[in-house]
């Protein structure tokens, strides 16, 4: 097993608590790796062979390595995957102060098992805004220790509770941040500002002085390696920074080929993609169009690099899960540590078709590992992914793929560390293949 893959993954987790840091992060490992950073507002000049990377809004980023024969000639090999999880967001502005317990309220993002998120300690991490000469400044905050929990109602107090029971956002969800202190804070918290004024403390400055703020409350626990020989991940967001991590080394793996090769880590898939800085956006396209145009492609030639290229969409799959083995068609259940998983659905939830599946078994092949193979039953109807939609917008024939997860959603899930090993290594594959190759286009 490869322990330091394994570390620099769990490293890569607890420094990501949202999308905005895993960005960061991301940036940061490939200037450390000698690649370029590019303004999208900026003229470019590419080298081929030369790594870089873009970053949109915060929390998006396309990497990519301009190949060393024309894009029409050579197509893109592709690899992406997203930078946001369900989590709980915060509502800055408005403090909940009653009988001296002071909470904060948040919105529910995307689809979390909201259970999970009870009776945990919860930090805060996110982007603010903050007023500055001539405009703002963005500053990145994670406080990387609890600030607040969330608690539950006594079971004497709700006995139905083990039988299920809805949480609301708007009445069950705020987040307990202290209680009032004799001779301290009076009878009202901290006299009513609450995290307006723990954020300005952190960041040094006057509350007043924050004029917007995404951020979310996350979980202050660390990722941890269990198992009897550390074949098991338990962590926050590895939905999906462990595709994100996989492209990553993936892609610094990777060296410079006749073809280009590109990396998109886009945001908001929890809650559609619809976004500047999602799949369904015009972000990959912009870039693959600027790539080719700076390689003197014409607008014929882009056409035929899309028409030339071929992309993996990383996302975690359903794992098998031995108390549920009613809720799987065993045929198609992945197991922990199996190996990779294609994912495939005949209503497109997934861009899987036999070709894109072809060349990932070929990948993995290639890698020296195992492909297994998740299809939801057929009386159930799967999640989707960046997939269906970034092929749509780009034309690119795309496979649908990830390692099997436990608890998909919840604020802890469980990932094989053998499978992270063996997606890194198709996905490196991947890269160097000719997206040209593979097969003949009917």
């Amino acid at each position: 097993m490869n322990t330091a893959l394994i570390k620099r993954f769990c490293d890569f987790v607890d420094a990501s608590p949202t999308a905005y840091h895993a960005v960061d992060n991301l940036a940061a490992a490939l200037e450390a790796a000698g690649a370029l950073r590019l303004d999208e507002r900026e003229a470019w000049l590419l080298e081929p062979g030369q790594s870089y990377f873009t970053v949109r809004s915060g929390s998006g980023l396309i990497a990519f390595r301009p190949g060393l024969r024309p894009p029409a000639e050579e197509g893109f090999a592709l690899a992406g995957a997203h930078t946001d999880s369900p989590a709980l967001k915060l509502r800055l502005e408005k403090n909940l102060a009653t009988r001296g317990m002071e909470r904060s309220p948040v919105e529910i993002y995307g689809g979390p098992i909201v259970s999970t998120w009870l009776d945990r300690p919860l930090s805060l991490a996110g982007r603010v805004s903050i007023r500055a000469a001539g405009g703002f400044a963005n500053h990145l905050v994670n406080f990387d220790r609890p600030v607040g929990i969330v608690p539950n109602l006594a079971v004497h107090l709700n006995r139905e509770i083990n039988k299920g029971f809805e949480y609301n956002a708007q009445n069950h969800l705020p987040v307990l941040l202290g209680t009032a202190l004799p001779g301290r804070f009076g009878d009202e918290g901290s006299g009513g500002q609450g995290l307006a004024a723990m954020l300005g403390s952190e960041l040094g400055v006057e509350p007043e002085d924050i004029l917007g703020a995404d951020l979310w409350f996350v979980d202050a626990q660390k990722t941890i390696v269990l198992g009897r020989a550390g074949e098991l991940i338990n962590g926050y967001r590895l939905d999906d920074l462990s595709g994100c991590h996989a492209i990553l080394e993936a892609f610094l793996r990777s060296r410079p080929a006749p073809h280009g090769q590109v990396a998109c880590f886009f945001d908001h898939e929890e809650i559609g993609s619809t976004s500047i800085q999602g799949a369904d956006s015009s972000f990959l396209r912009d870039t693959l169009g600027r790539i080719a145009a700076l390689q003197a492609t014409t607008t014929e030639g882009f056409y035929r690099a899309l028409a030339s290229s071929f992309s993996i969409s990383v996302d975690v799959a359903q794992a098998w899960h031995p108390s549920y083995p009613d809720k799987y068609d065993e045929a198609f259940a992945p197991l922990l540590n199996g190996g990779p998983a294609v994912k495939v659905n005949a209503n497109l939830r997934y861009a899987t078709d036999s070709e894109g599946e072809a060349r990932f078994r070929l990948f993995c092949a290639e890698a020296g590992t195992a492909c297994q193979k998740f299809m939801s039953r057929s009386d159930l109807a799967p999640g989707s992914t960046i997939g269906p939609m970034s092929s749509a917008s780009t034309g690119i024939k795309t496979v649908d793929v990830g390692s099997p997860l436990l608890s998909m959603h919840s604020i802890r899930e469980t990932l094989g560390s053998l499978d992270h090993e063996a997606m890194v290594a198709a996905l490196a594959a991947n890269f160097s293949a000719s997206p040209r190759a593979g097969g003949k286009a009917l």
